[in-house]
């Protein structure tokens, strides 16, 4: 991937990272996932792991988004070091 390509995949990352319907979908589906893990019954340790493992995924999807973005940083430096004006 080009730095150019990862600044525009930076830039959609912060885009979809400040978008306030997509923290209320996050928030909304962990403090499901949490409850359900909370409430799931002591003997049904295959429910809370299902729940467990969810988690993590959605936890995994923020942390790349957030990856994404740190990574355009470094490429902003490689486009600006190579003396291309940055959008």
């Amino acid at each position: 991937m080009t730095p150019e390509q990862e600044l525009e995949r930076a830039a959609r990352a912060e885009g979809i990272l400040g978008d306030d319907l997509f923290k209320q979908a996050v928030k909304e589906v962990e403090q499901a996932l949490l409850s359900g893990i909370k409430r799931s019954p002591i003997k049904d340790a295959e429910l809370r792991e299902k729940l467990c493992q969810q988690l993590i995924q959605l936890e995994a999807v923020v942390s790349s988004l957030w990856s994404y973005m740190e990574s355009g940083k470094l490429a902003e430096e490689t486009v600006k070091r190579r003396g291309k004006k940055v959008v």
